[in-house]
């Protein structure tokens, strides 16, 4: 079944796409738009000195993924219509199951698993290192009735302040660090929403899931006060309560931000390490320093009651439900989180995203140095540095000091293309 939906939707789209590419706006009372993005991801890792032989047999592993999305968008005037596909061809070389858990996006923090109802994705090829499969990210429809704004089918959904750590946005959350983020993956949604005040929005968003009782669905309203944007929301998704703040603002040359959130617990997927037995604690906050309009350094201060506080227990949080499910990605209770921005150049821009694990003093940093290489592409040159701890082997026990010492460095090549 999933196959026939998805050869329809790709017969409709690509005659669709031929249309619109063939078609002059200018003889029609429609508004096109289309286009064509190429990302390419390369990404070198190598494993902590003594990791090998921990269960880990290979000291060194690639991975390369290229993905080619077409999209395209007609606005009627009432209402707009979109559609993308989105093709994935993925390469590792490592036969180790453990490299693969690494985001194919250049992240080492995993991947996220966007709810999703249908399953609009077609393997073309999967075996141990390779993986070609083509996906239709999105297909909906936004209708315009009134004050209100109905946007119905596959979509992006962001929530939260979108910095290099968050909590609010768990329904499709990129991982921290993953480069390819040009495109939030699609959700099957339902969202009606309508404007408030001058900067104002409120909205109902529903979104499903394989089995409905794990969908979501939310509440979410947005404002302006004073020198802050603040969003709340609440509702439920994977079966479980859920409510949080996020905020956003400042006056030169600093800017504030952060989001706190309340997750409730369940018991049978999780333990229960610290705060309130019947809901988790998360939060976030941190702030922006401008030296110059071009020069920015930041930092921030990241606490869960998910998390643990022995990085021996690390093993056990990673097969629990909030890491499982792909919407928390950071194993320990609390973190430092350091960013730092600088324009080089106009067409060279450097920067440096880190994380200090405040249980057991590990770092992971990555450095970014993107290059403008013509009109509509960029290549970006990226690192993974891990310091901390690694495993220890006693009495054919393996023991886990820390949560980024067991991690590799590397580092790789991550090149956008937009026709």
């Amino acid at each position: 079944m999933a196959n026939t939906l998805f050869s329809l939707f790709s017969t409709v789209f690509l005659l669709s796409a031929l249309l619109v590419f063939s078609s002059s706006t200018e003889a029609s009372p429609f508004d096109y738009d289309k286009g064509v993005a190429l990302r390419q991801t390369i990404l070198v890792m190598k494993w902590p000195s003594n990791f090998t032989g921990n269960g880990v047999a290979e000291k060194s592993f690639g991975m390369s993924e290229t993905r080619s999305r077409l999209w395209s968008s007609v606005d009627t005037g009432y209402g707009r219509v979109n559609a993308a596909i989105e093709s994935k061809a993925f390469f590792i070389s490592s036969s180790e199951t453990g490299a693969g858990s690494f985001g194919s996006g250049g992240s080492l923090l995993g991947q996220s698993r966007p709810l999703k109802h249908w399953d609009w994705t077609t393997k073309h090829l999967n075996d141990e290192s390779t993986a070609i499969e083509s996906r239709i990210d999105r297909l909906d429809a936004v209708f315009h009735v009134g004050i209100y704004d109905i946007d119905i089918g596959r979509q992006p959904l962001s929530m939260g302040t979108s910095h290099f750590v968050g909590v609010l946005d768990v329904v499709a959350p990129f991982a921290p660090g993953d480069l390819d983020a040009t495109y939030k993956p699609g959700v099957d949604a339902v969202r009606v929403r309508r404007g408030i005040g001058m900067t104002g929005e409120a909205e109902i968003i529903a979104v499903g899931a394989d089995e409905w009782s794990d969908g979501a669905l939310l509440g979410r309203t947005r404002a302006s006060f004073g020198m802050f944007d603040v969003e709340v929301i609440g509702g439920r998704f994977r079966r479980r309560g859920f409510g949080g703040i996020g905020w956003e603002g400042g006056s030169n040359p600093i800017g504030f931000w952060g989001e706190a959130a309340l997750f409730g617990r369940r018991e049978e997927q999780e333990s229960v390490r610290s705060g309130w037995s019947e809901a988790a604690f998360s939060g976030v906050t941190g702030l922006d320093y401008y030296i110059q309009p071009d020069f920015v350094v930041g930092g921030g201060v990241l606490y869960q009651d998910f998390g643990v506080r022995d990085p021996e227990d690390l093993p056990e949080v990673y097969n629990e439900a909030p890491f499982r499910e792909g919407w928390v990605f950071l194993g320990s209770a609390g973190y430092g989180v350091l960013t730092l921005s600088k324009e080089l150049h106009p067409l060279v821009q450097a920067d440096v995203s880190g994380l200090v694990n405040l249980v057991d003093s590990s770092t992971l940093w990555q450095p970014v140095v993107t290059i403008n290489t013509g009109d509509n592409t960029d290549i970006s040159f990226y690192g993974w540095i891990a310091t901390g701890k690694d495993t220890k082997t006693d009495g054919g026990t393996v023991e886990t000091r820390s949560e980024f010492g067991m991690m590799p460095d590397g580092g790789g090549l991550y090149a956008r293309w937009f026709f």
